[in-house]
């Protein structure tokens, strides 16, 4: 009933992991029940390892949270030798993410995630914008476009290119990217963001903005997901404050493939689980299926 397919992988649910959320590990699957969860999204891996930003690096508001982590890794040397053998045989896809400040890093990573048995797919970060550097592929689609097409030619595992809702026209940067080879959009990443600690005046995180995400970030999710899905005709995947089965099945009736879960997941790391049983009670007593729903948003 929740089978979802994008490129040549079979999902066994549309349910992904925000990239980030359960880190590097497969942990994740300790809290989600067998066949809930369509595909383990891991955090993103840089060429170097990087510290991060300084903490404190999240805080929490009532529409979700605001963090600055800068993604922290061990680079990508213990990520092949520590990480990726943990992959192997899993009960589900795993999707990793890559990251980097040039085209050379990108595709330094990809060139390595393309050789692990343990990987299935690869998603490209193109729009983290808490570290230095990060967003200028998401904000120019020429530069994404070199980005995604030197991957390509360096992979035929399917490839997801995440994309930035801090932009004012994200049309362009979805056909770019498209037209370069990949087979899905992850739409979107967080929002700029800033909270404050009103008695210190100062910044609640010590990097001073953050990506905004939860709740708060699903409106503007969800226009960019219906957005990309009338501009290009490969998959969305849609990320951004999902945290119920409507939420999911909105985002799915306004184009999404999939939907990756990740704030909630937080709060509460089995909520997955939650998700994929009300969906299946909801889909039964509506008597419809994800392709009936798909992308029938009326507009």
């Amino acid at each position: 009933m929740l089978s979802t397919k994008i490129a040549s992988l079979e999902f066994a649910s549309p349910l992904m992991t925000a990239s980030g959320t359960f880190g590097h590990s497969p942990a994740a699957l300790n809290f989600i029940n067998p066949g809930d969860l369509g595909a383990l999204v891991l955090k993103t891996v840089t060429p170097e390892p990087r510290q991060g930003n300084p903490t404190p690096r999240m805080a929490e508001f009532i529409g979700g949270i605001v963090n600055a982590i800068g993604l922290e890794n061990k680079g990508l040397e213990y990520w092949r030798d520590t990480v990726a053998p943990t992959l192997e045989g899993l009960s589900v896809p795993v999707v990793a993410n890559a990251g980097g400040h040039c085209v050379d890093d990108y595709a330094q990573v990809v060139s390595t995630f393309d050789s692990m048995i343990g990987v299935s797919a690869i998603e490209l970060n193109l729009s983290c914008p808490n570290v230095v550097g990060g967003i200028q592929y998401s904000t120019d689609p020429i530069g994404l476009a070199k980005v995604v097409a030197a991957c390509r030619k360096l992979s035929d595992k399917p490839m997801f290119v995440k994309l930035s809702p801090n932009v004012t026209d994200i049309h362009p940067l979805a056909r770019a990217a498209a037209d370069s080879g990949a087979d899905a959009l992850t739409v979107c990443n967080t929002l700029i963001g800033m909270l404050v600690d009103w008695r210190a005046r100062r910044p609640a995180l010590a990097n001073g903005t953050g990506g905004m995400s939860g709740p708060a970030a699903k409106p503007v999710a969800m226009r960019l997901v219906s957005q990309c899905a009338n501009t290009v005709d490969i998959p969305i995947i849609a990320s951004g404050g999902a945290e119920c089965a409507d939420d999911v099945l909105e985002f799915i009736v306004a184009g999404a493939t999939a939907v990756q879960i990740g704030t909630a997941a937080f709060r509460n790391p089995s909520i997955i689980s939650q998700i994929a049983s009300d969906l299946r009670s909801i889909l039964a007593s509506e008597d419809l299926t994800l392709a009936e729903l798909r992308g029938s948003l009326k507009l």
